[in-house]
């Protein structure tokens, strides 16, 4: 696909539930989407041929999280924002329509508290089970000497 195909190609993505639009050179293309949407939006990439998602990255900033979804087909690779609320973390899973999203997803929720509503199996991944519910070591609001108090007060408590 050349670089006049794929600008052609993310055009039409704006007709179905896609904004901000950036295409800062060939084979890579910035999106957004709302987090009601992109259980519709994941489905049409998904037909379009966006079948891999290479990972999925939480992101925290100081009004917002951000889930960045990274989708490719052949080499060109879409990367979908996806703004979140803080008071309410939590996302769309979309396992179902892409399997390789299962990790990814349970990551995000272990790491940076973003529950994926729908997942077939929510359960840690990387931290232990006896991790403190409710401490999410990738939140900026958390610092190293904060999360070792919290973890250190669980481990007493139990």
């Amino acid at each position: 696909m050349s670089m006049e195909e794929q600008s052609k190609f993310l055009k039409e993505l704006m007709n179905h539930g896609m904004s901000d639009l950036v295409h800062p050179f060939f084979n890579r293309a910035y999106v957004r989407t709302r987090r009601e949407e992109l259980r519709e939006v994941i489905q049409y990439m998904k037909d379009q041929g966006f079948v891999h998602v290479t990972t999925i990255s939480p992101v925290d900033y100081p009004d917002n999280y951000e889930m960045v979804y990274h989708l490719r087909n052949m080499g060109f690779c879409i990367n979908l924002k996806v703004a979140i609320p803080k008071d309410d973390p939590k996302v769309p899973s979309i396992t179902d329509l892409i399997e390789g999203a299962n990790l990814f997803e349970r990551e995000a929720y272990d790491l940076m508290g973003i529950f994926p509503e729908g997942h077939p199996n929510p359960a840690r991944l990387i931290l232990d089970y006896d991790w403190p519910e409710g401490l999410y070591p990738l939140r900026k609001s958390e610092t190293l000497e904060s999360i070792r108090e919290k973890a250190d007060a669980a481990m007493e408590e139990s």
